[in-house]
């Protein structure tokens, strides 16, 4: 349930509930159901979950490397290859391309209910907020 502390400071009980509400609609939103199971499957890949875990150690590992005065290009060398083998299994694992759809779904939708609720909040802003002022006439 989305009932964290923050939220509650900031809103009254009538606004929590349909927050709540929604929140509970949303998780059966196909979407949100696709998101969900990519999720989990990605989760249990333990092949890929250890990849990327590599990947990220190898990363930092090379930012290291790259920031000393004295460098050892061997060793830089072997590092980038490394990441370069572990990105692409990561990136060509079915778990990750799975999710990496589901996650742009899942934004596309997020999106679509930021852009729902900005104009309720500012009507003439068209789609909503846009982020960019200039935009509407709302702000100003």
């Amino acid at each position: 349930v989305l009932n964290n502390e923050r939220n509650i400071k900031t809103m009254d009980n009538y606004l929590q509930t349909l927050l709540d509400n929604f929140g509970q609609a949303l998780q059966n939103e196909p979407v949100v159901v696709e998101y969900t199971e990519a999720r989990k499957a990605y989760m249990e890949d333990t092949d890929i979950t250890g990849a990327v875990s590599e990947y990220n150690v190898q990363r930092m590992l090379l930012e290291e490397q790259q920031l000393k005065e004295e460098q050892d290009n061997v060793l830089i060398e072997s590092i980038e290859s490394r990441v370069k083998v572990l990105y692409e299994k990561i990136m060509a694992a079915e778990s990750m391309k799975r999710l990496a759809v589901a996650e742009n779904k899942l934004n596309g939708l997020l999106n679509d209910i930021n852009k729902a609720l900005m104009s309720c909040i500012v009507p003439d802003s068209g789609e909503g907020c846009s982020g960019d002022c200039h935009s509407c006439h709302g702000c100003h």
